[in-house]
């Protein structure tokens, strides 16, 4: 899916101490593009993902993802187009702690009419040997397998990730990176993601660059493999 944001402002706070968290921001990105988002904290990166999935309400300006006009979309509306069109993979697991690993996963099967198998992105992700378990017997690192399983599984055309790999080792971190552009790859999933981690933009198409609430840099890349990513932190 393609994604366009035009103008693009959302402030907090009110009076004198409202800061805008986006500022004016224009941006295009192309239906199957890999977009890795980099800037220092506070720099907007969270909010323009929130924003351009519809989690935010924008203040100012347009976004437009094919033909679905995010900005004037109602709450249901937008509800339906997230579970039928969008994953997410955030810093937060959030599992619900009364499912085991694959009962976790399932919920996101369910939503869709052509998930992927369940218990061969549980092998992709390593985690096919803990499906019995309960979250709370799992590290944090093993959490955020399942929590991106959870999210891939629905086939999603776009994927939403804020800091998918900051709980993973290098090891674990590049596979699911591999899981990543795999889905890119062969579903022309676009997938936006926003790290901390500068060398992960070394996976993208395009690296956008913030700070301030504003873009400051869009730039092509020739992406590499996963696999010889230099890991930094």
């Amino acid at each position: 899916m393609a994604i366009q944001l035009k103008s693009v402002t959302k402030a907090y706070g009110t009076g004198e101490v409202q800061v805008k968290a986006l500022n004016g921001v224009d941006l295009e990105i192309k239906a199957g593009q890999f977009v890795v988002v980099l800037g220092p904290s506070g720099s907007g990166k969270s909010t323009l993902l929130n924003v351009m999935s519809g989690l935010d309400r924008l203040d100012e300006g347009k976004i437009v993802i094919d033909d679905y006009k995010i900005h004037e979309m109602e709450d249901k509306a937008l509800t339906k187009f997230r579970r039928n069109h969008v994953g997410f993979i955030f810093q937060q697991y959030n599992l619900l702690q009364t499912l085991t690993v694959k009962e976790n996963v399932l919920i996101g099967a369910r939503l869709v009419d052509d998930p992927f198998d369940v218990d061969q992105l549980l092998e992709d992700v390593g985690m096919d040997a803990h499906a019995v378990k309960y979250p709370f017997q799992l590290s944090g690192g093993e959490q955020q397998r399942v929590s991106i399983a959870r999210a891939l599984v629905k086939r999603p055309k776009m994927l939403f990730c804020d800091e998918p790999t900051g709980a993973l080792d290098e090891s674990t971190g590049k596979n699911v990176l591999a899981i990543l552009q795999k889905l890119n790859r062969s579903y022309n999933t676009t997938v936006l993601l926003i790290t901390h981690n500068a060398s992960i933009a070394a996976l993208a198409d395009v690296v956008v660059k913030m700070n301030s609430g504003k873009i400051v840099d869009v730039a092509k890349n020739t992406p590499i493999d996963a696999k010889e990513l230099r890991w930094s932190e």
